[in-house]
């Protein structure tokens, strides 16, 4: 699969997930959709740029070639299936967990397995550091600037 298909499913696929959490919007107050409908329409307009450059002569995404090509692309997927599925725990245990530990144990999970490094231990420190520090800014952001309730969890409440 080249860039250019790549960058096309891609898009396609995230202005199908677009326009289904547009259909399905709903605010139970005037200006409580100001927000979300920002983001969604700024994700919309980022896609449309991604699916334009696709049909340029260079790809939108640069691609180092290799020379065992179908070994590299099926760690790709392997690689991208993991994050999938430490996504999916996170999303479920995100409840029970609460936002604050959920965040940290899910950005640092995702930080450690993206680097490469699996194996070092500093790697792992600096991993839990990454996801930490991300979860206090998103609780700072969304917690006390925003003052957007979050979870906060079945085994701390």
């Amino acid at each position: 699969m080249d860039a250019k298909f790549r960058d096309r499913l891609g898009s396609v696929i995230m202005l199908a997930f677009i326009a289904v959490l547009w259909a399905s919007r709903s605010y139970t107050t005037p200006f409580g959709g100001i927000f979300p409908d920002a983001v969604m329409i700024f994700m919309a307009a980022l896609v449309v740029v991604t699916l334009i450059r696709s049909f340029i002569s260079r790809p939108a995404m640069e691609v180092e070639s290799t020379n065992g090509g179908d070994e590299k692309e099926e760690k790709h997927w392997l690689d991208m299936a993991v994050v999938m599925v430490i996504l999916l725990l996170w999303v479920l245990l995100f409840r029970y967990l609460g936002f604050a530990l959920a965040g940290v144990v899910g950005f640092a999970s995702i930080a450690w397995y993206t680097s490469g490094k699996r194996k070092d231990w500093k790697m792992m420190v600096k991993a839990v550091v990454v996801g930490m520090a991300v979860t206090f800014a998103l609780m700072a952001i969304f917690g006390y600037l925003l003052q957007v309730p979050l979870p906060e969890g079945e085994i701390f409440g």
